[in-house]
């Protein structure tokens, strides 16, 4: 019967580590796959990729080893009892607690089919996409350059051609003068009004001086103002009433709180 016990002491010192251990620290510390994955799910989006290679967890793995070791040695040290710890302890309690109880309330709440309809009918306005044209130019900086490159143009030059020759706008001459699709207010006023002005597959009878220089304009495309279908802008509705139905959730949870538990301040010892 003694060595039973025995046995069973000595088994249980050397009991299997859980599922997916990938270190053990001082006998009973472990860290497990999931650590690893934890601390990859909290990283801004720049830095996953390199987390989530081979060297990036093996470089997790050490930085988790390394404060499980000053843990264990804190803790041989007494600090599970320390009042200061056991103080930020209740506050990140009281912290995690309200995040918990606020995320499981506010998790409750859907957005049905007939809100979002009642929502866009009420806000056609809102869902109107408005005309816009897609244009290219050539910009130079003296109108008499603008008036050469415009002869050449009216004499069979290529548009794009020249734009990646001649163009000061570097950004848009490497795609042969392209702006892609632009509203009014996007663009400075002389320009909107000419390229506005302009057909489909025309391009200015003159240039157009703005503080950028002098623009030699074509029209490309063109896109009538049209109303948005409410299948085009349903899970944006969706995510903007749910997102006002949370603010709200919050603010009825705040409110509630403060009918049910008194609150007294204590102005003698404000002291800013």
């Amino acid at each position: 019967m003694k060595k039973l016990a025995l046995l069973l002491v000595i088994s249980g010192l050397f009991a299997a580590p859980p599922k997916g251990t990938v270190a053990t620290v001082a006998t009973d510390n472990y860290v497990v796959t999931t650590d690893i994955q934890t601390r990859i799910d909290a990283l801004p989006a720049q830095y996953v990729q390199y987390y989530a290679s081979p060297d990036g967890k093996k470089q997790l793995l050490d930085q988790i080893i390394e404060e499980k070791l000053l843990a264990v040695e804190a803790g041989a040290r007494g600090y599970a009892t320390n009042n200061e710890v056991l103080r930020t302890l209740d506050s990140i309690k009281e912290e995690v607690m309200v995040r918990q109880y606020v995320k499981d309330e506010v998790g409750k709440l859907t957005i049905s089919d007939s809100e979002i309809s009642a929502y866009y009918n009420a806000n056609l306005e809102k869902f109107m996409q408005p005309e816009a044209v897609r244009a290219s130019h050539i910009l130079v900086d003296a109108e008499e350059a603008a008036k050469e490159i415009l002869a050449q143009l009216n004499n069979g030059g290529d548009f794009a051609a020249l734009a990646k020759e001649k163009s000061t706008d570097t950004g848009s001459a490497v795609n042969g003068g392209d702006l892609d699709f632009f509203t009014r207010g996007q663009m400075v006023k002389p320009f909107e009004d000419a390229a506005f002005g302009l057909k489909k597959n025309e391009t200015g009878k003159t240039p157009v001086k703005t503080q950028f220089g002098w623009h030699i304009i074509r029209v490309t495309d063109k896109r009538a103002a049209k109303q948005q279908a409410l299948a085009e802008v349903k899970q944006a509705i969706r995510g903007e009433l749910l997102l006002e139905k949370q603010r709200a959730k919050v603010t009825s949870l705040i409110s509630a709180a403060k009918t049910k538990y008194p609150v007294e301040t204590h102005a003698e010892n404000l002291k800013w």
